[in-house]
């Protein structure tokens, strides 16, 4: 049997490429956006488009997932997906623009969680897929706040892995690296009304950066999609049945990760005279 799928932020990037490969999978795609004007091509291909603002009430989220459920019977893949980057120094970035960074890519995420998760704990099945990045293993100069987001992704979605494992509901994070999305371009990379002088010599270089690689990454994010269908599908080649806490879809993703925690191996072991100067104590 076919899979119902859910995904928000789907009028581009990976929301609009994984809604793609899921029908072109076999299964039942409800992709949403808030300008459902911007799902006109998923529609021709078959995926059920449906208005959905990941910041709106709880209660007028429930009404929609369950107007969904109406016409799906089930949902069993949640891909909460919608989200931007705010790119600037973490000193340059005033409160409403990190609000508002928060906002979506954090709330919005517990939001649509909130909204969907009875659907599955009554089905006593479900998966739910969060969107993180690679990033949210470290901060890079120019890109702490977007990086804080999903470090904040990453830790709740483990945390709700444990939380309703034994309702037969599984939860991973996703991380992306660098793929030939919409992410860096205008309208969906702000940044800050102000920049500081001071900070140019850790942050313009990234910054600047940024703007030249501008679907220039090296990740195909039909391929991406794909995997990412297969994943969540358990349908891959070679995929055992358990879903992994965090799911990477690339060598080098896999490389920076491995990286990362070697490096924090090295930290820790380093500061081992200090912290285990108490023993057992608290």
């Amino acid at each position: 049997m076919g899979k119902i799928w859910l995904i928000t932020g789907c009028s581009s990037g990976f929301g609009q490429e994984i809604a793609l490969a899921a029908l072109a999978h076999g299964d039942t795609v409800v992709a949403t956006a808030r300008d459902p004007a911007k799902l006109a091509q998923l529609a021709e291909h078959g995926a059920i488009t449906e208005q959905l603002d990941v910041l709106d009430s709880d209660e007028n989220l429930r009404k929609k997932i369950d107007s969904i459920v109406e016409k799906t019977g089930r949902i069993d893949i949640l891909v909460n997906n919608a989200g931007y980057m705010l790119a600037g120094g973490v000193e340059e970035c005033n409160r409403s623009e990190v609000e508002a960074q928060f906002q979506t890519n954090v709330f919005g995420q517990l939001n649509v969680i909130r909204a969907v998760l009875p659907i599955m704990r009554d089905q006593r099945s479900g998966v739910v897929a969060n969107m993180g990045s690679v990033r949210g293993w470290h901060g890079m100069p120019s890109m702490g706040v977007y990086h804080a987001t999903k470090a904040c992704v990453t830790i709740l979605s483990e945390t709700l892995r444990k939380e309703v494992v034994h309702l037969g509901v599984k939860v991973t994070v996703i991380l992306p690296n660098d793929f030939r999305t919409n992410l860096l371009s205008p309208g969906h990379k702000k940044v800050p009304a102000q920049r500081i002088r001071e900070l140019y010599d850790s942050t313009d270089f990234l910054f600047t950066f940024l703007d030249t690689y501008d679907h220039q990454q090296p990740g195909d994010p039909q391929k991406g999609a794909r995997m990412i269908v297969e994943a969540l599908t358990r349908t891959r080649s070679g995929m055992g049945d358990e879903l992994p806490s965090r799911l990477t879809l690339d060598n080098k993703e896999y490389r920076i990760d491995s990286d990362h925690i070697d490096g924090y191996e090295a930290s820790l072991e380093g500061e081992k005279d200090v912290s285990t100067a108490n023993g057992d104590d608290p």
